[in-house]
């Protein structure tokens, strides 16, 4: 479509206006000396002459307002062209009116005629007499300037030698993007820092003011010093135009900067980072070294140094699997972003967040701390994209061969001896003396940060402070003597001296404050949670209260305890007392949400969490393992963690589920590692299991589960209702796996015979675990495995079933079983499975888990109505909880396989290629539904296009899912009639499995994948 005059007219003066704030960049960045100025459309002369005032768009002047270069901007449209006469008019214009200026340039993004070549091949000769002569040569045909060459004075001519046409060939958004840029390197260089859209903000800005002057305002003069000023405006006044900073925004627990900087270690990793190998290649650096070195507060003063470069700088605990998920799961909540279906599991999660940090126009920051693990870290770690990746690790081998590395070592003597000054607060009694001492200290410190913190806190409250150093460091050479067994490899003896000197002071305090002893009874727990973000209400309780006492004096959790609590400690002295000896920190609270969005358990304090170094975590594991307390040590801690997991995942809690979880997972490897098994302990694998179902981690809720049964198996004392759950979860676990039903129906076979045993003792305990064994094998029977055994178990446990009391739990059970069963054997219409779905999600008794199955069965039953608008409001119930939470992937897959096929056998017979096919393959096909059901083939296709393979098939008898799937984004781009994606997703089809479609009650979903691949091959061959 034609431009409208107005709207060429508005395009040309924007681009006019952008080509004078690149030129008033340049001047900035002393690319034209001498310029003081820009006159911007200046209708008189420096000399006051007001020849021709039209010649020229803009100037740059020197001080005395002398013309360095003159310009005159020309647009044109896509295709225009700029001829020679017409460029040669313009500039001959230009030295008229300004005889004096150095140079001159007419900037076009018009493409340029051969003529115009030439002329400013002419131009650029050495010979005024060519000059002249080329230029006749090339305006002989001009009807307007063909008398002109000849008519130039010498003077003309040799000005035009000065004259050059400047093509610009970038589209709009180029011009702008490079403006953004250019503003915000040069912000950056004076540490004013600029975000995406405020560059955008203040390109806006200076435009107008460009036009301000170009309409007459401020006689036209435009200093550099105004434009200086106005460009490195203050960030407070640019982050109150915009409503909030957008630039060096920090998302995570960015520590703060350290006290003592540590400047060569940061310029090294910002010239590590700096050699990328390309502008979308995110460069990494490794930040390498032992605990307690200062890795750390090294990578946060990095972070806070160049804040002002990016726009997001994002803090990943890399301890574990789960904390890695649980900071990238905040990176994705802040990342701007449509709609693109749930981060479900870790892989989507993980996928989804690198697609969106590679697609992002922001520098960004990502700081990976206290990585443990390469191999879990490694697929994490985005690759494309316009940032940077700090990664801090203890593990020097598995980074020894990566090419971007700092190795941090001790600090300097006068780092080291600034750091003793600053903690010691002796400014006004420091002296010569003082200083030596702290010098000596530090030497014998060997520098390293942690032992002078340990140090510092020792001496900085005793009676004596600094005075009292020669005496520590015997004491702690003493300890360091007697305990060299502790003592790691590459790491000072006089550190785990400080260490193990700190736990002493804290416990002979302990006689007159309790707390102090409390403190250091807690550091033994500390030891085996993970090292960030331990919750200080679970370490309290487990050091204070033994699991026979929370079960006497009934405490659930998550406790906490208000003011008047009879206690001998609080847990705010507690937490003094580890802080003052500085064996612990502070650190991000467990979760901001409002109070009005806090679940049923979220109560005030929950959220207060420390952190203890991995060197203090190895010092007191070390001796905790030498005695015979570590077993009760696990089991404590193991009760009072698995107790806040499970009433979290009871109040639906899902925050603060996977913010305690990296704490029982680490639990649960200590205990591995230990070999030790107790009773606590595997009933924390057994709720360690519940919740790798719920993240489709399969394979980990099965070891977590095998784990527990060993343990109960190998009890002088039977535990059978434990055993009952065990086996139960197992055999669900198995048979969602593929496993063989040999095995996992000899689980059912015991369970069976343990809820014999139980039914009258524990009824209603095992009124649910029956109803969930029938769930288990009614899933299996849909499945088509309706074996004589398998129906001989059915029975068995119907007729417990009926024996047993109806809790409203088993009650909701055994209907979702029921549902589940009905759907697949048709012995209830669609509108009675309807039916049945709406009372149990009206009745109040199910959980979120129950709540989001019951949706998803309404969902397929009214798809299997063609009730398509009110199976999408239920569909997208599912898909929002998705977005938000990573739980229950197996469901979600459920969902796309069963209401997948009924959609996509809807929207095919409404298709006209595909109901050819259908016809064809089939011999008819079924009356086309109304156009209702292609939004629900579109959110299916949203809901699948990110699922990774492994979560697809979480259910034994969902085969072939990949395949399946891509059916219907094929299925969707034949709708669309978009050959390209055909093509692209029919290619894809080709090597994934399609064995299993053979088998007779895949019939459906062969069908269907009949009638899309023949629609797209007829599409392919008849289109393009």
């Amino acid at each position: 479509m034609a431009e409208r005059g107005g709207q060429a007219a508005a395009d040309g003066f924007q681009y006019q206006y952008l080509v004078t704030l690149e030129a008033l960049l340049d001047a900035v960045e002393d690319r034209f000396p001498g310029v003081a100025s820009a006159l911007i459309e200046p209708a008189l002369t420096p000399d006051g002459d007001a020849t021709d005032p039209d010649a020229i768009d803009f100037e740059l002047v020197s001080h005395d307002r002398l013309s360095v270069r003159a310009v005159q901007v020309k647009s044109g449209g896509t295709g225009t062209e700029m001829s020679g006469p017409e460029a040669f008019g313009i500039l001959l214009r230009m030295v008229r009116a300004r005889p004096r200026a150095q140079t001159y340039q007419l900037i076009t993004n018009m493409r340029l005629h051969p003529k115009t070549v030439q002329l400013n091949l002419a131009l650029a000769l050495d010979d005024p007499q060519k000059v002249r002569a080329q230029l006749r040569q090339l305006m002989e045909r001009s009807r307007r300037w063909h008398h002109e060459p000849a008519a130039l004075s010498d003077d003309e001519v040799d000005r035009l030698r000065h004259a050059r046409v400047v093509v610009d060939g970038r589209e709009r958004f180029e011009l702008r993007e490079q403006l953004r840029e250019r503003m915000r390197r040069i912000r950056n260089e004076h540490r004013s820092g600029l975000g995406y859209e405020s560059a955008g903000r203040l390109t806006n800005y200076l435009a107008f003011e460009i036009f301000r002057r170009a309409s007459g305002e401020f006689s036209g003069v435009f200093s550099l010093g105004e434009f200086r000023e106005e460009l490195l405006t203050s960030s407070r006044y640019l982050a109150y135009e915009l409503g909030a900073f957008d630039w060096g925004i920090m998302v995570g627990a960015v520590p703060a900067p350290p006290d003592i900087p540590r400047p060569d270690l940061v310029s090294r990793i910002r010239t590590s980072l700096a050699d990328s190998s390309g502008e979308r290649i995110v460069a990494r650096c490794a930040l390498l070294g032992p605990s307690g070195i200062g890795k750390t507060s090294i990578a946060a003063a990095y972070a806070h140094d160049v804040a002002d470069s990016y726009d997001h700088i994002f803090w990943v605990n890399g301890e574990n699997g789960a904390s890695i998920r649980a900071s990238f799961q905040g990176i994705h909540d802040v990342l701007p972003h449509t709609d693109m279906g749930a981060a479900a599991d870790s892989s989507r999660l993980r996928t989804r967040v690198r697609a969106l940090l590679s697609a992002s126009p922001r520098p960004w920051l990502m700081i990976i701390d206290n990585v443990v693990d390469h191999e879990i870290l490694q697929p994490w770690v985005p690759t494309s994209g316009r940032g940077h990746v700090i990664i801090t690790s203890t593990n020097q081998a598995k980074w020894a061969t990566h090419r971007a590395k700092v190795v941090v070592q001790s600090m300097t003597p006068d780092q080291a001896t600034a750091l003793i000054r600053m903690r010691m607060c002796q400014d006004d009694e420091w002296d010569s003396h003082s200083e030596q001492t702290a010098s000596g200290l530090a030497e014998r410190l060997e520098y390293w940060p942690l032992a002078i913190e340990l140090a510092c806190g020792h001496l900085a409250g005793g009676e004596f402070g600094l005075n009292e150093a020669a005496r520590y460091l015997e004491q702690i050479r003493d300890w360091a003597l007697d305990d060299t067994s502790s003592i790691p490899d590459g790491y000072p003896h006089t550190l785990v001296g400080a260490i193990r000197l700190a736990l002493r002071r804290l416990l002979d305090k302990g006689d007159e404050q309790p707390a102090c002893a409390g403190a250091a009874n807690a550091l033994f727990p500390a030891a085996y949670f993970a090292s960030r973000q331990i919750p200080i209400w679970l370490l309290y309780f487990s050091t204070l209260m033994s699991p026979e006492d929370a079960t006497r004096v009934g405490l659930r959790h998550p406790a906490v305890l208000d003011a008047t609590a009879r206690v001998p400690f609080t847990v705010v002295d507690m937490h003094r007392a580890l802080r003052t000896e500085s064996l612990a920190q502070r650190d991000e609270s467990l979760c901001a949400l409002p109070p009005q969005e806090w679940s049923a358990v979220h109560r005030e304090g929950v959220d207060d969490t420390i952190s203890v170094n991995e060197i203090v975590q190895h010092v007191i594991r070390t001796l905790a393992e030498r005695g015979s307390g570590v077993s009760g040590i696990l089991s404590q801690a193991a009760y009072h963690a698995q107790s806040w997991l499970t009433s979290f995942n009871e109040a639906d809690d899902e925050t603060h589920l996977l913010a305690v979880l990296p704490h029982v997972q680490s639990l649960a490897d200590h205990a591995r590692r230990l070999g030790i098994a107790t009773d606590v302990l595997a009933v924390m694998w057994g709720n360690l299991a519940g919740i790798y179902v719920a993240l489709g981690e399969l394979a980990e809720a099965q070891a977590a589960l095998e784990n527990e049964l060993a343990h109960l198996l190998a009890r002088p004392e039977p535990a059978p209702l434990l055993e009952l759950k065990t086996r139960t979860q197992l055999a669900d676990v198995l048979s969602n796996t593929g496993g063989p039903a040999t095995v996992w129906l000899q689980h059912l076979h015991h369970a069976r015979d343990l809820a014999r045993q139980l039914a009258e003792s524990r009824p209603q305990d095992v009124s649910v675990v029956v109803a969930n064994c029938l769930t288990v094998l009614l899933n299996q029977i849909r499945r088509g495995s309706a074996s004589a055994e398998l129906q001989g178990l059915v029975n068995d446990f119907e007729a417990l079933h009926q024996q047993l009391p109806h809790t409203p739990r088993s009650h909701a059970q055994r209907e979702i079983g029921r549902i589940n069963a009905a759907l697949s054997s048709e012995n209830l219409t669609n509108e009675e499975v309807e039916q049945r779905c709406r009372t149990l999600l009206d009745s109040g008794d199910l959980s979120r888990p129950q709540s989001l199955q019951v949706t998803a069965f309404l969902t397929e039953a009214l798809a299997f109505q063609h009730r398509w608008n009110a199976a999408l409001e239920q569909l997208q119930i599912i898909h929002e909880y998705m977005i938000e939470w990573p739980l229950h992937p197996q469901l979600t897959a459920r969902t796309l396989h069963n209401v997948g096929l009924r959609v996509g056998l809807a929207v095919a017979s409404g298709e006209p290629e595909c109901r050819a096919a259908c016809i064809a393959l089939v011999g008819g096909a079924e009356p086309s539904p109304v156009p209702e059901c292609r939004p629900l083939l579109s959110l299916l296709v949203t809901m699948a296009s990110r699922m990774p393979a492994e979560y697809l098939s979480l259910e034994a008898g969902m085969t072939c899912m990949p395949y399946k799937l891509q059916t219907l984004c094929l299925l969707e781009a034949v709708c669309d009639q978009d050959h390209d994606r055909i093509r692209a997703i029919y290619r894809s089809m080709a090597d994934l499995d399609t064995d299993a479609l053979t088998q007779d009650h895949e019939i459906g979903w062969r069908t269907l994948s009949n009638i899309v691949t023949a629609s797209s091959v007829s599409m392919m061959l008849g289109g393009s």
